[in-house]
């Protein structure tokens, strides 16, 4: 698609300032937090507000277009910046009665998230997610938290307490960020250590016996050095019904962090950064609601109707003979304990050093993350199938940058190095069902080092000039291991894949480039319009097969590269009163990572692609007091030559990408005696989509919208609110895992159900 037809689209949104102006006057501005939504307007008397080292973003600001976010590794007002980016405050999560960073999909457009359990966290931007729940994989949405990659998927959950902001970063963002932001990357800013006493407290109760608690306490230690040390907590009892045996679904969380902040000589400023979490939860396993599938022509599997008795087991059954009594998506039948264990910490150092006019910028940090995860794979009260996997990762990086900007040009220049191991076992156990049972997992290494550079030059003040460059040398190395036991024999059978007996096999390496080509021009004040061509890349990697027999040439998969076009506009409307923003993009795929279930392995193969779609927001302050949102995205997507079971090639829509998206949020303050009290909602409604890529008939979800809502009075320094989350109580599906040409199963997991709340608030 052209270039030219998307900057058209775009500049036709510049004739908008000039609509209805005298309908509306300046209001007076509700405070706001760090978002770009309405309901992140509201600014909580208990959420973290300043820092000492990113103050601009925690600056109480009129509007979204004057919040601060640094989505070119700098900051910058929103409106100023030529990228599709949403910032939330915590105020904003918190304020709804939200904890976890996958709440965040219903106030972002073209955002899925979804936990399909603790221990693993999805995001989908604009069609593009990572679908395969292997542990060794890594997403082509890339998460950060304060600048750092997370490499690792089941360490994303609970890092987001005590945050200045989040940022939702849509398209590919391969030049400053580098490592796997193919479709883009949602990047977490805690909340800094401050140069003056501050303290919070919050406390929430809500259904299930919730009880959470997230708090902090900064301040100075001497006129050089500063401190910050916040903790979070969450339990709950599960809000599953198990019918033969203990409840599952709770929570049973913790997390600290703490901060040390420097002035180190003359303009140099160092950050020591220390975070813990820990789970021990009796989780909602990779699926917890049961469905007795059929099988189509394709392989492919299907809802069985309860008077069909297609496997021979009677009417309704799966293929051992159980179906579910009731249709009831939270009641299950686990007659074995699930269980998921994480222990995760990260130590960073970021140092800054003001040289003149240009700053030198260090990020060092380390990770370690070790989880243990059990599921009763059949979800049935006899012994068919158990499913368990264990972790230990390890990862290092560093990131040096040299940055500087004069009256026309900005500049950044810089290198990274990753480094990263993990170990991982599986064990898929069927020897009371069909007599087999694997052991199996291994080591991966992965190394990657980068150099990137970035200029923006301004030729005018109608007209600037992005062009930004990354090449990256990545390699990873994997041994891997099979113990295949068949119980009708007592045989042992060993599969071994390495670098020793199978050569470069054993080995996927790629060294490429990404980039970034702009062009943003601003007609008149309150207006950018920008256009946009950029390529990102995802790095190769290898596939996990559960019984053999195992093809060696199956387990390696290559790199993929998305090459986007992209243009949009930002405007600043009725002297800030409204903010619209809009973009048309186009995105070619070159190898995409389509991940499919061959029978009970997980296979990832390399496929032509494309996505195509358009997205756009607003947000208005009508009246005083009053804030709206609302926001629409599209998308048409397509995966070529996809192989069914059945050996049928066929096109099929990408995972978790509704053709239409629609949302909103709305909120209301007014003063009631010496306090503000508010009430606030917030809704998304979603088309249908399918959870897998082969758009099996039991993969469907049907159409579905979801809403928030929270009532809350302001008497400083005390806040106390009450919460309800989705509150219509809709069931709809998060997770699919068609399971039927195996085992005539579907492992389904379903959102939460309503849930009701209350929270008491503190600042000191």
């Amino acid at each position: 698609m052209k270039i030219g037809k998307f900057l058209l689209c775009a500049t036709a949104f510049t004739s908008l300032p000039n609509f209805a102006h005298a309908a509306f006057t300046r209001v007076a501005p509700a405070e706001a937090s760090v978002s770009g939504g309405v309901a992140a307007q509201e600014a909580s008397s208990v959420a973290p507000q300043d820092s000492a080292t990113e103050s601009a973003a925690a600056v109480q600001s009129s509007g979204p277009g004057d919040i601060v976010v640094t989505a070119q590794r700098r900051e910058q007002r929103l409106q100023d910046v030529g990228i599709a980016v949403t910032a939330l405050g915590e105020a904003a999560l918190a304020n709804l009665g939200r904890q976890d960073i996958s709440a965040l999909a219903i106030q972002v457009p073209s955002l899925q998230t979804n936990q399909y359990s603790p221990t693993i966290t999805v995001f989908n931007i604009r069609g593009v997610s990572q679908n395969d729940f292997a542990d060794q994989q890594e997403a082509p949405i890339a998460f950060y938290n304060d600048e750092v990659y997370v490499g690792a998927l089941g360490a994303i959950s609970g890092q987001t307490f005590d945050l200045q902001r989040v940022e939702v970063l849509r398209g590919p963002q391969g030049t400053l960020f580098g490592r796997n932001a193919t479709g883009g990357l949602v990047q977490i800013v805690s909340a800094k250590p401050t140069a003056v006493p501050a303290a919070y407290a919050t406390v929430t109760v809500g259904s299930y016996n919730q009880i959470a608690f997230e708090g902090a306490v900064s301040g100075p230690i001497t006129d050089w050095l500063r401190m910050r040390v916040s903790a979070t907590s969450n339990y709950s009892e599960g809000f599953i019904k198990n019918r033969v045996g203990r409840d599952v679904g709770g929570s049973n969380f913790y997390g600290v962090r703490a901060q040390l902040e420097a002035d180190v000589g003359a303009g140099g400023k160092l950050l020591l950064k220390f975070q813990g979490l820990r789970n021990d939860n009796e989780p909602s396993a990779g699926g917890y609601s049961h469905q007795a599938l059929g099988v189509d022509a394709d392989g492919l599997g299907y809802a069985l109707p309860a008077n069909v008795d297609f496997w021979g087991t009677g009417p309704g059954n799966d293929a051992f003979g159980y179906r579910e009594p009731d249709n009831d998506p939270y009641t299950a039948s686990f007659d074995q304990r699930t269980n998921f264990n994480r222990k995760y910490w990260t130590a960073t150092a970021r140092y800054t050093q003001e040289l003149g006019a240009v700053t030198l910028t260090s990020i060092t940090d380390y990770q370690n993350l070790k989880k243990a995860y059990v599921e009763d794979s059949d979800m049935s009260p006899s012994s068919i199938f158990t499913y368990s996997t264990r972790q230990n990762l390890y990862q290092f990086s560093q990131e040096l940058r040299l940055s500087g900007d004069t009256d026309n040009l900005n500049w950044l220049v810089g290198g990274y190095f990753f480094r990263t191991r993990t170990n991982n076992q599986y064990i898929a156990d069927l020897s009371d069902s069909i007599a087999l049972s694997s052991i199996y997992g291994g080591r991966q290494f992965t190394a990657s080092e980068a150099i990137f550079g970035q200029l923006e030059y301004k030729f005018s003040p109608l007209i600037s000039l992005t062009v930004g460059g990354r090449y990256t040398w990545d390699r990873k190395d994997y041994n891997f291991r099979h113990d295949q036991t068949d119980f009708t024999t007592g045989d042992v059978s060993t599969f071994l894949f390495n670098r020793a007996l199978n050569g470069d096999l054993a080995r996927v390496k790629s060294n490429d480039y990404s980039g970034k080509v702009q062009v943003d021009i601003r007609p008149t004040d309150g207006v950018l319009v920008y256009a946009s061509i950029s390529r990102g890349t995802k790095g190769g990697g290898f596939n996990v097969q559960a019984f053999q027999p195992i093809d060696p040439t199956l387990l390696p998969f290559g790199q993929e590269t998305l090459t986007s076009y992209e243009a949009g506009a930002k405007l600043t409307l009725l002297d800030g009163v409204a903010y619209l923003n809009g973009s048309v993009f186009h995105y070619d795929y070159n190898d995409y990572q389509a991940f499919t279930i061959q029978g009970l392995s997980q296979l990832v193969s390399n496929k032509p692609a494309r996505i195509r779609g358009f997205e756009a927001d607003i947000n208005i302050r009508p009246a005083t007091g009053l804030s709206v949102q609302a926001f629409v995205s599209h998308l048409d997507t397509k995966v070529s030559d996809i192989v069914l079971p059945s050996g049928r090639i066929v096109d099929r829509l990408m995972p978790q990408a509704p053709s239409w998206s629609f949302g909103g949020s709305l909120r209301y303050a007014a003063q009631i005696g010496n306090g503000e009290a508010a009430i606030s909602t917030d809704w998304k409604y979603n088309t249908a989509q399918y959870l897998s890529t082969f758009n099996a008939p039991i993969d469907r979800q049907a159409r579905y919208a979801i809403g928030n809502a929270r009532l809350s009075y302001n008497i400083k320094p005390v806040e106390i609110a009450f919460f309800v989350n989705n509150v219509t109580d809709k069931q709809y599906k998060i997770f699919n895992l068609d399971l039927g040409s195996s085992l005539g199963i579907g492992q389904q997991t379903f959102a939460r159900p309503r849930w009701f709340g209350g929270s008491v608030g503190y600042r000191f």
